[in-house]
């Protein structure tokens, strides 16, 4: 997760320090504005994009009559499938897994996604995914 975020989780605790740091001492000033405006605009465009993502997930669930999706694990990929229809991706595709309690993200693109939830993959399958996504890439696997 930090190589994700990278210098990100670095660098807020320190400006923001610097800025109570500022305002306790009396020192604000335009330059302390402009940090703040842009920290703003910067957590709205997250937010944004949280909502895009999340609305285009429960699109799924709208347009879907049975909303299920079925994963299948081969050593040549992941397949999708649900009523709507499915996808291949190959192991070469994915850049990272997410590790999380609940469910792990297979990060593909970047950007793109693909949702586990944990309690429903055998211990087996979860060791066949790691496996297969270390040995098609070098990958990171970040735990939270």
């Amino acid at each position: 997760m930090v190589k994700r975020l990278g210098i990100v989780l670095l660098l807020l605790p320190a400006i923001t320090l610097y800025l109570l740091v500022s305002y306790l001492l009396g020192l604000w000033g335009w330059f302390d504005s402009l940090i703040v405006i842009a920290i703003a605009v910067a957590w709205a465009f997250l937010l944004f994009v949280y909502f895009v993502r999340l609305r285009a997930a429960e699109g799924f669930f709208d347009k879907a009559n049975d909303p299920t999706a079925t994963l299948t694990f081969t050593t040549e990929g992941v397949r999708t499938e649900s009523d709507l229809g499915s996808s291949d991706l190959k192991w070469q595709v994915f850049d990272e897994i997410l590790k999380f309690r609940d469910f792990w993200l297979l990060v593909y693109a970047k950007s793109g996604y693909m949702t586990l939830p944990v309690d429903q993959i055998t211990p087996e399958c979860s060791q066949f995914v790691d496996q297969q996504i270390a040995s098609h890439r070098k990958v990171s696997v970040a735990r939270t």
